[in-house]
């Protein structure tokens, strides 16, 4: 990260003030040819079209490594907060969207900063890390708030729409690892969010939910392995019960009642 913020500033010279690594990079969760580098770049002034060009190669250049990905903020969106801010040049899976809606606005990227690591680069360049000492009077209820919608009106329709892709597989065929893992931990890593509040790694989302729904904790260590670079194969009766799974996480916004 500090020889990709040092080369990010010798293309846009004044643009970038400090930098907050979020996600798996700062939760003992990052895995080498699987897992992404997430950002959120504070930003001093707007970019010019050509920096734009510039920055989004730049993250180009990151995919075949793991891309590295983020949001452009000022410290005034910030503190704002992801309600006030309609659109943001952000980068997913390295490529750079400059006026993105949604994705990464949402308060769980804001409650991810709360834990993050931030770095902060002085005049000549230099970049010191530290823990993020920021917090957010509102990131707490709001991830919350977030994942119970994002659970009903996201991974709702998606689970209907797989098993009707599904349907008339048999169960012993071979279906994509990354697909099925993606089901398996992303529902349950919202459920955590939800019932404490707190933004979990993927992989601890598997054995928050092992731990939830044990019937299912087999299957999670599975797909927890395959995270961590394992060649574990999956098929279509895994991604059933991924999708069964998701069911259940579902259900915890009904219990929810909110």
């Amino acid at each position: 990260m500090t020889a990709f913020i040092s080369e990010h500033r010798r293309l846009a010279p004044g643009f970038l003030d400090r930098v907050v690594v979020t996600g798996s990079a700062t939760a003992g969760d990052w895995w080498e040819g699987t897992s992404d580098i997430d950002l959120v770049l504070v930003i001093r002034r707007a970019p010019s079209q050509d920096e734009l060009v510039a920055l989004g190669e730049l993250h180009r250049s990151t995919i075949s490594e793991g891309p590295v990905d983020g949001v452009y903020l000022t410290e005034q969106q910030l503190a704002e907060g992801p309600d006030t801010v309609g659109a943001a040049p952000q980068v997913v899976e390295g490529a750079l969207d400059t006026q993105a809606r949604g994705t990464q606005l949402t308060w769980v990227t804001w409650r991810e900063v709360e834990s993050g690591v931030e770095g902060v680069v002085d005049a000549v360049g230099a970049i010191t890390w530290m823990p993020s000492a920021r917090r957010f009077p509102g990131a707490e209820e709001g991830a919350r708030a977030f994942s119970r919608h994002n659970l009903r009106d996201y991974w709702q329709p998606l689970g209907i729409r797989a098993r009707a892709q599904l349907f008339s597989r048999c169960d012993s065929d071979p279906v994509d690892p990354v697909t099925v893992r993606w089901i398996a931990l992303g529902p349950a890593r919202l459920v955590a969010t939800i019932e404490t509040g707190d933004v979990i790694s993927k992989s601890a989302s598997g054995a928050f939910a092992a731990e939830r729904w044990p019937a299912h904790a087999e299957f999670l260590l599975r797909a927890v392995a395959s995270r961590t670079g394992e060649d574990i194969p999956f098929t279509v009766a895994d991604a059933r019960q991924a999708l069964d799974l998701l069911d259940q996480c579902v259900e915890i916004t009904g219990v929810d009642g909110r």
